[in-house]
């Protein structure tokens, strides 16, 4: 769990400057206050994909006789 907070842009270690491991260990001492077991689970959000298909070519136009 701490790896994934610091891997997000929005937490990235070096935001924290001189704080980074007073964060750590707020973060890790709230963790296991919520799962002593240190076990957690991760609802990760769905991913969509949109294909397109573009059909066969026009067949090109018959030679003028």
């Amino acid at each position: 769990m701490v790896a994934w907070v610091f891997s997000m842009s929005f937490s990235a270690p070096h935001l924290y400057g001189t704080r980074r491991d007073d964060f750590e260990a707020d973060l890790r001492r709230l963790l296991r206050e919520v799962s002593p077991s240190g076990r957690f689970s991760e609802r990760r959000p769905s991913t969509e994909v949109f294909v397109w298909w573009k059909g066969p070519a026009e067949p090109a136009p018959l030679p003028a006789a």
